[in-house]
Formats: structure tokens, C-alpha cells, sequence
């Protein structure tokens, strides 16, 4: 599982059984592939960063050390790439039938080996049976094929809601890496079998609302079989699913699938503070953004809990394990550009915090280096989730009626790209997660006077916490709400306008901008007052036609308008 930066073609091609070059037509070979195997892996040389980064527009790109990279291919893009013309070798999978195939449970669950779909199954249900008290087993959505995509809910209080940052850990977005996968499932058991034994499991549960979805793509992993047999990286569909989340920069995304679709309404449903994508294909800590070269506001605490994983890891693995790049480090597009990803998707359009985690270099990881994987990350996965108690955090309700309010929570002069949070519509509850320093937060609310107030973060493991109670506004009148649709005003605007739904649509809401093409610009949650305007501030944004969108959540009606910025207004 050593990863080296510089690696040669040679040895890259001996952890394959066999290689086919263009000795036949080309693409042929690529035909072949796909036909046995699901997809297709294609070695290049490396071309450039610019060039690769536009590949990765393209094509799923599984691997890249700066020499060479490798493509997967689905059905959908294998044609494109073939007439790109490029030199490439096709790489031939292992054969794997039954080599990672646990025979019952019980072997499963000794974590060295692959459960099959049944066996997966039947471990997330033993799980929250055998710890009911911390334990809730729920169902993100389904596949094409109709899989449950599940979920652990693992905290003190599992039933409730409670006034605590709920983080999220998933694996397995691409079918065919599979270390993330049985790492999770023994994370999950871990905690729950730990939670009332006074250690570090104690102290997170207690404090945290913690998700676990090992499977996020069980049509990639298993495809039409019970057990993993040639595992693909793309859905039923031939998409890759960490390439199909809502982007602003993507002229024409391609259409959202199931997957995407139910991830995203879980995601919006149970607002993550803080959540972790695991991969494999490379051995590195990946954070925001991917798809920017420019620097996320929180830039530095991103490096810095990015850092103190690969560190953690360090000290139990084995020389060599996760250095690649900057020592097991990067920030996403300084390895390559990529769109619609779920790390930036997460970070940008909901509020949250997500980096991503390459495991093991070896996408499917032998039974054998499972147990390695464990001794090496379990440490660093329990400290990135205690990373959630930290920063700064409190609650934001109404100081009249106490009730909570969803408040956007923003750092004036600090903040850009969408960097701010928010606050959460049923606790009132928000963490913002800051290097040391003191800052100026300031919370707003529709309906409600501003309210600014210092946090002094004096070390990476202080948290500080206040109590925010917005007062209501007075003596202003707004129009009538509409009957149906949404009231824009005004039209045209500088770029600042307020939208008003009808009375009825009230509480958390998803409010989403869009170009005439369907590209998503930006989405967010936040909570409808009756009877008052949600204020939009998009004046950095060209002069033109957009579309808006409210949802009322959770399965509330779609509600559009128009939205006209013109440049000649002053605002």
C-alpha cells in the first residue's frame, strides 16, 4: 500500500493481470473491456495539469501521481474518449470471483474479508439491534436497481434531534474502492460497542449525531450479483456519482441520478456540520476545493485537520503510507480540477465542511490489508469526527417566543463563496468551525434585526458557545404574500431582490438559482416566515436572466420564478 510519487509504467502494470495496447482497432480493446468487466481503465501519460484538468472534466479519472494517470471509463464516455485519440494501454482487472467473498456473517464481521449484498444487510440491522440505546438504522434512499442506500444514526439519543453537530462519514460513491466500505462497518460497530465505556466513543456519541453510510453505491459494488464480482465505479446508469452533484461553474451538468437525488435530500434533510468522503485509487487527505484554484476562507483550518489526520496516521502505519503529494495532504485542485463533486457540492451549497480521504492506493484492497487499514486510520477517523466539537457554536432563537430560527451565520470580510452556515430550523443549533483567532459573527434571519457577537478560538481544540436571541423587526410592511407561485421584487434588480412564497410555505426551506440552461448557481437552506420576504443578495453575478426556485422541506411543492439582474440599476 506504499504509494510512491514517482512510479514507473512497468511496476504500475504488474498489479495487473494484463495489459491490452492498440495492437487491434482502436478502441476495440475498450470494447472488450466494457463488455466483460462493466468499464473500462485506461493508463495515460500524464499531459499537464491544464490538460489533465480538462480530461477530468471528461472522464473519471481513478488515479494520477504527476506521470501518468488512469481513466475509467463507463459505456456513456468510453466513445468520447476513443476519439479523443489519445495513447493509452488498457488494464485488465484481477481475477476476483469469490477472492473477497466472506461465507457467512459471523466472517464478515471479524472485518478481513467482503460481505456479500444480504450479508451487508444483515450486519447494519445486527448493529442497531444489538445497541438499540445508541443506535437507529435508517434508509438514505435506493438505488436504480432498488438497493437501500443505508445509514447508521449512532449518538446518546438516537430517536431525537437534539441541540448537537451531526457529522457524516461515507464510503464507496465508486463501486469498485473497497477498503472505505468494511472500514466503516467496523467504525460504526466500534462506536456503538464503546459508547458507554467512558473513552473517547463515549464522548462522541454523547456530543454528536453521527451517520455512517458505508454503501453509498451498491450498483457499482455489486451490479447484477450478491457478492463482488468486477466491481464498476459508475451507478446502473454508467455515471459517476462524485462527478453528478448540483456545480455553479458547470454550463451543463449531466442529469442528477437517483443516488445523487436521495443523497442530496438526506444531506439537506439532516444538515452536516462536518462529513468525510472515503476513497481509494491514491493515499491522501483531499479538502476544498476541487474544482477552484483559489482558496476556501477556511483554508487553514482545513489544511490544518487535514494535517493532523495524515500526522495521526503516521505514527501507527508503516513507512510510506499516506505521503503522497504534500504528506498525505492536498487541497483538491492542486492535485487536478474536478466538478460536481460531493466534497465541494457539501461545502459550497450546504453549509457544511467535507474532505475527502484516499485510503489505499489499491482500489480493491485485498482482505489481507484490511487489518492494516484499520490500525493505521481508525485513530485518525475517531479524531476527525471529535474535530465536530470544536470552533465556535451556540444556538439562534427568536427573543420573543424562544423558538429556534434558521439564521445564516457569516464573517464579514472573511467570508466568500458561499463559506458562511447556518444555523438548524428545529434546535436553533449552528457550529462554525475557525482557526484560532477572534471573529466578528453575525447572524441574520428574515424577519429579524441583525446581531453580531466575538469568539475569541483560542487553540484548534477550544469551542466556545453562545446564545443568539435575534429580535423580531418592527414598523416594516411588506406586500401581500401570493396566492400561489412566488413575488419577486423588484424586477429588474441590481442583483438584490427579495423572494415572498405564499403564507402556507413556511419553515425550513431549499431556496436554489439557476441559468436559463438548468446550471445550478447556488442552493441553500433556510426558513420561510409567513407573511415575510426571503432577502437574495446575488449583485456580484452578470447582468442576465435566472431562474429561482423554493422548496418547502421535506417533500413540499416546487415553487419557480424569474429573476432579471440588470447592471443600469443601482442597488
Amino acid at each position: 500500500m506504499k504509494h510512491l510519487f514517482v512510479i514507473s509504467a512497468v511496476l504500475f502494470l504488474l498489479a495487473y493481470s494484463r495489459v491490452y495496447g492498440q495492437d487491434q482497432g482502436r478502441g476495440d480493446d475498450i470494447r472488450e473491456a466494457l463488455n466483460r468487466f462493466g468499464q473500462a481503465e485506461v493508463l495515460i501519460e500524464y499531459p499537464g495539469y491544464d490538460a489533465m484538468s480538462r480530461l477530468a472534466a471528461r472522464f473519471s479519472v481513478s488515479s494520477c501521481d504527476g506521470r501518468e494517470a488512469v481513466l475509467t471509463l463507463s459505456p456513456l464516455t468510453a466513445p468520447d474518449f476513443i476519439s479523443t485519440g489519445i495513447d493509452y494501454k488498457v488494464m485488465l482487472p484481477r481475477e476476483t470471483k469469490g477472492f473477497y467473498t466472506a461465507s457467512s456473517v459471523a466472517e464478515a464481521m471479524q472485518w478481513l474479508s467482503y460481505p456479500t449484498w444480504k450479508h451487508y444487510d444483515t450486519i447494519m440491522h445486527n448493529i442497531a439491534q444489538t445497541w438499540p440505546e445508541v443506535c437507529m438504522l435508517d434508509t438514505i434512499g435506493f438505488s436504480i436497481s432498488g438497493r437501500a442506500i443505508l445509514a447508521l444514526k449512532i449518538s446518546d439519543n438516537p430517536a431525537a434531534d437534539e441541540q448537537e453537530p451531526a457529522v457524516m462519514l461515507s464510503a464507496a460513491i465508486h463501486g469498485d474502492e473497497l477498503a472505505g466500505y468494511v472500514m466503516l462497518m467496523r467504525l460504526a460497530e466500534y462506536l456503538a460497542s464503546e459508547s458507554s465505556n467512558g473513552g473517547l466513543a463515549e464522548s462522541l456519541t454523547s456530543g454528536l449525531e453521527i451517520w455512517i453510510n458505508p454503501l453509498a453505491n451498491p450498483d457499482g459494488m455489486y451490479r447484477d450479483n450478491d457478492t463482488i464480482i468486477y466491481p464498476v465505479r459508475s451507478n446502473s446508469n454508467g455515471y459517476d456519482l462524485n462527478r453528478n452533484f448540483p456545480d455553479p461553474v458547470t454550463a451543463s451538468p449531466p442529469p442528477l441520478q437517483k443516488e445523487t437525488r436521495d443523497m442530496i435530500s438526506f444531506m439537506e434533510k439532516n444538515r452536516f456540520a462536518l462529513s468525510v468522503n472515503l476513497h481509494s485509487g491514491a493515499e491522501v487527505v483531499n479538502y476544498p476545493w476541487d474544482r477552484w484554484t483559489r482558496l476556501h476562507a477556511d483554508d487553514t483550518w482545513f489544511y490544518d485537520i487535514s494535517r493532523r489526520y495524515a500526522d495521526t496516521v503516521h505514527i501507527y502505519s508503516d513507512p510510506g503510507y499516506m505521503t503522497f503529494l504534500d504528506d498525505g495532504v492536498t487541497r483538491g485542485s492542486v492535485w487536478y480540477v474536478i466538478t460536481g463533486g460531493r466534497q465541494d457540492f457539501i461545502t459550497y451549497s450546504l453549509g457544511g465542511r467535507e474532505v475527502t480521504i484516499e485510503m489505499d492506493e489499491t482500489k480493491q484492497t485485498p482482505g489481507s490489508d484490511l487489518e492494516a487499514l484499520w490500525n493505521w486510520n481508525s485513530r485518525s477517523l475517531l479524531r476527525y469526527i471529535g474535530e465536530a466539537l470544536y470552533g465556535a457554536g451556540g444556538t439562534v432563537t427568536d427573543a420573543t417566543s424562544g423558538n429556534p430560527l434558521s439564521a445564516k451565520v457569516f464573517i464579514a470580510g472573511h467570508d466568500s463563496d458561499s463559506s458562511h452556515v447556518y444555523s438548524d430550523t428545529l434546535t436553533g443549533e449552528f457550529r462554525r468551525y475557525l482557526a484560532p483567532g477572534t471573529y466578528s459573527l453575525t447572524f441574520t434571519c428574515p424577519g429579524y434585526e441583525p446581531w453580531s457577537a466575538n469568539y475569541d478560538i483560542v487553540n484548534w481544540n477550544s469551542f466556545v458557545s453562545a446564545d443568539i436571541r435575534l429580535e423580531p423587526e418592527e414598523h416594516i410592511i411588506y406586500p401581500d404574500p401570493p396566492v400561489s407561485g412566488l413575488l419577486i421584487y423588484p424586477i429588474p434588480s441590481s442583483g438584490k431582490f427579495m423572494v415572498l412564497p405564499p403564507a402556507s410555505v413556511e419553515g425550513d426551506i431549499i431556496v436554489t438559482l439557476m441559468n436559463v440552461t438548468g446550471s445550478v448557481i447556488d442552493t441553500y437552506q433556510t426558513t420561510a416566515q409567513s407573511g415575510i420576504p426571503v432577502p437574495c443578495d446575488y449583485s456580484k453575478l452578470p447582468q442576465g436572466v435566472y431562474i429561482i426556485s423554493v422548496r418547502k422541506l421535506p417533500d413540499g411543492p416546487l415553487l419557480r420564478g424569474k429573476v432579471i439582474i440588470n447592471r443600469l440599476i443601482s442597488g
